[in-house]
């Protein structure tokens, strides 16, 4: 068996395999390894991890049998075809192993390893599958920005279902809905590989349960097959925390100043922050809290609202207010008479997340210019703890940890498990009587500044209607002059 093909080829090939390699640790004495298989169609390279399997065409190859295949170690291999300087690269096995060489000189000789070690995971004709749309991949990739890091395993995968993409780690939510044709629903693991395919087509996703019981995925493209054991988990209910349209009554948009005046205004301090937001017709003001110092800050931001009864005030973390802005969006809405979550009410998607220490019906905040009341989370019993599905102990919640979803939404620990949840906790915000006298004095001192813009209002008017007057008797003197020539003249 005799592969001929350029060396680009290969290099644009094996460039993922070494990145998915570099990121995955292997059992002691493992090596990975590297794969050469010929179909009727295609010469595919690619490479077996724990869990998981990449593997690539390359179309310029060449064999001289239909159907074939060698592995070989991969360290090796990438050593010799590095310091090849030729063009065209040629892998053939003999009795005494493989043979690499480039442009008709020998490079060296590898030795073949078991190629019935490494056979690829076939997707079975009952599997559940679907065609996939255009940048899907960058949607799993947004998604998993709001997925949970590791705190609570069934909630750090994305999920793919007939209702679409969903993502969430208790605190913050983002659903796609798409027209996926899928029966069931799959859970995607965290990954590096679906960064290193974003810029490939991604044609197909394919699910399934092995004979052993565990479920697995395929993602097909163009010119790849990514195939992985899928998380073995129920996903939660996320649809039952989405409101419904209109439920929030004050919303605004963003103007494009606002919004990059506003990202600027985030990135300008990393540390954990709380914000009060308060919503005016032409504006948002913000009043940040953050560090042990608690030190404040405050900006103003162009905006639109044509919601009724403002201004209205609501406090949140800051992380998820940087967080909409990077996912895209602009507008946001959520419901003044009740706790609810912020919603993003334009855009791809919706992303959601909860707020903060704001009381049902408050209408008359703080501004800007004042000292915003601390809404840093002081140590609170977790009426319904949030269970680890692996350990059945409730993790514990430190002073300082974010709160989570108002909803309880239901996650078992297994398939076959009790359910478990976990609900959103209001912070204890402590009454400072400074910062109430401070509240008060701004209050009364964005009163006045109303009734002096009104007067001022006024005053205008008045000179106006002054000047329009006079205009008229003007125009009465004009027309009686001209009546009493027009009688001498008769």
């Amino acid at each position: 068996m005799k592969i001929t093909v350029p060396k680009s080829t290969v290099e644009a090939a094996l460039a993922p395999i070494l990145k998915m390699a570099a990121g995955t640790r292997l059992p002691v004495n493992a090596l990975h390894t590297l794969a050469f298989r010929q179909d009727r169609q295609h010469i595919w390279l690619s490479c077996s991890l724990p869990g998981q399997q990449l593997s690539l065409a390359m179309p310029d190859a060449a064999c001289d049998e239909k159907v074939a295949g060698f592995n070989v170690l991969l360290e090796p291999f990438q050593s010799l075809l590095a310091a090849a300087a030729g063009t065209i690269i040629s892998i053939e096995r003999d009795v005494n192993g493989i043979v690499l060489g480039c442009d008709g000189r020998i490079l060296g000789r590898l030795t073949a390893t078991p190629a019935s070690d490494e056979k690829p995971p076939q997707t079975p004709k009952d599997a559940d599958i679907t065609v996939l749309p255009t940048n899907f991949a960058g949607f799993v990739l947004q998604a998993f920005s709001c997925a949970a890091e590791k705190d609570i395993p069934a909630l750090t995968g994305v999920n793919v279902s007939s209702q679409g993409i969903a993502a969430t780690d208790g605190k913050q939510l983002f659903h796609l809905p798409l027209p996926l044709q899928l029966k069931g629903d799959v859970t995607l693991p965290r990954s590096k590989v679906y960064t290193i395919l974003k810029n490939l087509r991604w044609t197909s996703l394919a699910h399934w349960k092995t004979a052993g019981g565990e479920w697995m995925f395929a993602i097909a493209g163009d010119g790849f097959r990514y195939a992985a054991n899928a998380m073995n988990v129920r996903y939660p209910q996320y649809r039952q925390v989405i409101p419904p349209e209109g439920a929030g009554d004050v919303s605004f948009t963003l103007t494009a100043d606002g919004a990059k005046s506003l990202r600027a205004f985030l990135d300008g301090n990393r540390e954990e922050a709380f914000a009060t937001l308060t919503v005016h017709r032409d504006r948002i003001e913000i009043v940040e809290t953050s560090g042990k110092e608690l030190k404040s800050r405050s900006g103003t931001f162009e905006a639109r609202s044509s919601s009724a009864g403002l201004p209205h005030a609501v406090s949140f973390n800051t992380c998820y207010l940087r967080q909409f802005l990077k996912m895209g969006f602009q507008s946001l809405s959520f419901p003044s008479k009740t706790t609810g979550p912020l919603v993003s009410s334009s855009g791809v998607g919706k992303y959601l997340f909860m707020p903060i220490g704001t009381p049902p019906g408050s209408r008359t905040p703080a501004p800007a210019t004042a000292s915003a009341p601390t809404p840093t989370p002081s140590h609170r019993t977790v009426p319904e703890a949030i269970v680890n599905p692996t350990t059945s102990k409730p993790s514990k919640i430190q002073p300082k940890e974010k709160p989570t979803m108002n909803q309880t939404i239901t996650t078992p620990t297994a398939p076959s498990a009790n359910s478990t949840s976990f609900s959103r906790v209001q912070p204890a915000v402590q009454a400072n009587p400074l910062d109430e006298t401070l509240a008060s004095l701004a209050a009364i001192r964005e009163q006045l500044s109303d009734l002096e813009s009104r007067l001022l209002e006024a005053g205008r008017k008045i000179k106006a209607a002054l000047v329009e007057q006079k205009l008229k008797e003007r125009q009465y003197a004009d027309a009686t002059k001209k009546l009493e020539r027009i009688r001498l003249a008769v």
